[in-house]
C-alpha cells in the first residue's frame, strides 16, 4: 500500500471511529432555561477532561426541573430559585429523600447612567418605576428635568430574565426600551447620552462615560454598589444565586462532577459565560453540604 493510499485509509478509520468502551449513561440535567448556557459550557468543558462522561442538558424551567428529579427523570436540576416546600415535600414523598443544594454561580446586573447624570443610587421602586415607564423625568427621582431614554438587553439575554422574574414584580417592562443584543451596545448608547439608563450584565469597570449606580432595597436604606465585594457578600439587590440540586447524597460521577463545578477551573466558566464566580466560603460551605452524610 503506498502512502496516500494508506493516508486514505486512516482517514476512514478516524471518520469512523475506534472500537472503545461504550459510555456510562448521560447525566441528565433539566431546569432553569436561563441556566443553559451557563450548563452547557460546564458539561463541554467537563467532557473534554472526562473521556466517557457525557450530558444531557434541557432548559425549560425550574418546576419542571424538580418535577423530573422527584420522578428520576433526570439527576441534577438546574434552578434560578430554591427549592419550595410542596416539591420538598413531594421528594420526600416519592423517593424518601432531601434535596441537597449547592450554588454554581451568582447572576447580577448592573444600572448604568451617563457619567454627566446627577443620580448616584436609586431605589428598587425608582427603578422599577423607571424601567416600567411609570417615571418618565429624571427630576421625579431627584435628578435633572430631563426625560429618561432606557436602553437594555433583548429577550434572548439573562440579565432581562432575572430583572423580570425577581425585581418588577407585576409591572412589565416599558415598550419604550431600546432592546440591544450585546452588551457594548447598551453601553455605548449610554455614553452617547446624557439622558439614558440601561441595564446590562457587564464587567465591574465600564467604559469611559458611563457609571454605574448603586441600588437601595428602599428610599431610606444604604445604596449598595455593584462590587465585587457585594456581590460575593450576597449584599448586593440586583443579583441570585444559581444553583444545582440532587435527590439525596450525590453519586461518586455526581460528586465528582460537582467537586469540578466549584473548583477554580470551574468557576472559570462560570466568569467566561458572564456570571460571577462563588467566593471561597460559599465554596467550601458548598463542598462540605455535598459530603454530609
Amino acid at each position: 500500500m503506498n502512502f496516500t493510499a494508506l493516508s486514505h485509509a486512516l482517514l476512514l478509520l478516524l471518520s469512523l471511529g475506534f472500537p472503545s468502551e461504550a459510555k456510562s449513561p448521560a447525566i441528565r440535567i433539566s431546569g432553569s432555561r436561563t441556566m443553559s448556557a451557563l450548563t452547557h459550557r460546564f458539561t463541554e468543558w467537563y467532557e473534554a477532561r472526562n473521556p466517557g462522561v457525557s450530558f444531557s442538558v434541557d432548559g425549560n424551567n425550574p418546576a419542571q426541573g424538580f418535577s423530573s428529579l422527584i420522578e428520576a427523570k433526570t439527576e441534577i436540576t438546574q434552578s434560578s430559585r430554591k427549592v419550595l416546600g410542596g416539591e420538598i415535600l413531594a421528594l420526600r414523598s416519592r423517593r424518601k429523600l432531601e434535596f441537597l443544594e449547592i450554588p454554581v454561580a451568582t447572576e447580577f446586573a448592573v444600572i448604568a447612567v451617563n457619567s454627566a447624570n446627577l443620580i448616584r443610587a436609586l431605589s428598587v421602586y425608582d427603578l422599577r418605576s423607571i424601567l416600567s415607564g411609570r417615571v418618565k423625568n429624571w427630576k421625579q427621582v431627584g435628578g435633572s428635568d430631563a426625560p429618561i431614554v432606557i436602553f437594555g438587553r433583548d429577550e434572548s439575554s439573562e440579565v432581562r430574565n432575572l430583572i423580570d422574574e425577581e425585581f418588577m414584580g407585576d409591572a412589565a417592562f416599558s415598550p419604550s426600551i431600546t432592546a440591544l443584543s450585546t452588551n457594548s451596545e447598551v453601553l455605548s448608547a449610554v455614553a452617547g447620552d446624557a439622558r439614558a439608563i440601561a441595564f446590562c450584565d457587564v464587567d465591574l469597570h465600564p467604559p469611559r462615560g458611563v457609571r454605574l449606580i448603586g441600588i437601595k432595597a428602599s428610599a431610606s436604606s444604604e445604596a449598595i454598589e455593584p462590587t465585587g465585594d457585594n456581590i460575593r457578600a450576597h449584599r448586593y439587590t440586583l443579583s441570585r444565586t444559581l444553583y444545582y440540586y440532587f435527590a439525596g447524597p450525590p453519586s461518586p460521577k455526581l460528586l465528582k462532577f460537582a467537586d469540578w463545578v466549584l473548583s477554580p477551573e470551574g468557576q472559570l466558566v462560570v466568569e467566561a459565560v458572564g456570571l460571577y464566580p462563588l467566593g471561597s466560603a460559599d465554596r467550601e460551605e458548598a463542598r462540605l453540604k455535598l459530603r454530609k452524610p
